[in-house]
């Protein structure tokens, strides 16, 4: 269907079809700002991660808020369970249970299921840091920071692309420095403005190149 101009993700590739838009993110930025600014706040020095699948912007993510905890507060353990689905909910919440029995006070995790884990970190009183999608509504109370993705600063362009007849076949990755991920607050979270302002700066930092996340 030479016609038809696709997009797909989260892939980097297009194989060199001037008809597919490939978009990705670098999800290990915003992972390293928020590990960073988990780090600044646990009382515990335990971390916990609920992953779905070990692969993708998942996979990145959880690597960058590992090495962005552990670059703040060298003693701090962050310890990651990847369930092995995007999807199960029940299996999220149990390994959030685990996290928090194992004297996390911190939580963190990426992909449809981490609903489940939300849900144990809020009736817990555990404090939350989201990816994806700001995830404040889902626990007002607990929902420290999200990483959100922001596809329309690629999907605008797609779409003037197509309108003019000009489809370049890009290939997209969200980046802090493009605007494609963005750190948003929960305003009903009262995080303390020292550790704010850290992670403002270090997000600022990896945007101009200044810190560089790297995932070997």
């Amino acid at each position: 269907f030479p016609q038809v101009t696709f997009t797909w993700g989260t892939a980097e590739e297009n194989f060199g079809l001037k008809n597919v838009y490939a978009y990705t993110s670098s999800a290990e930025e915003g992972g390293y700002v928020l590990g960073a600014i988990s780090s600044m706040i646990t009382e515990s020095n335990v971390l916990g991660v609920v992953g779905p699948i070990d692969v993708g912007d998942s996979a990145a993510y959880v690597d960058g808020f590992e090495i962005g905890a552990k670059a703040e507060n060298s003693d701090v353990e962050v310890r990651v369970e990847f369930i092995d689905s995007f999807a199960d909910t029940e299996l999220a919440a149990e390994t959030a249970t685990d996290h928090i029995n194992n004297n996390a006070d911190a939580l963190t995790g990426t992909a449809e299921m981490v609903i489940g884990a939300v849900e144990v970190a809020d009736k817990e009183g555990v404090v939350w840091f989201g990816t994806q999608s700001n995830q404040s509504s889902l626990a007002p109370d607990i929902v420290v920071a999200s990483q959100v993705y922001h596809w329309e600063f690629f999907l605008e362009q797609i779409v003037d692309d197509i309108d003019s007849g000009e489809v370049q076949g890009t290939e997209y990755v969200a980046t802090l420095a493009n605007g494609g991920l963005q750190i948003e607050y929960n305003d009903n979270y009262s995080l303390a403005p020292a550790a704010k302002e850290r992670g403002e700066a270090i997000a600022k930092a990896i945007a101009d190149g200044s810190i560089t996340v790297d995932l070997g």
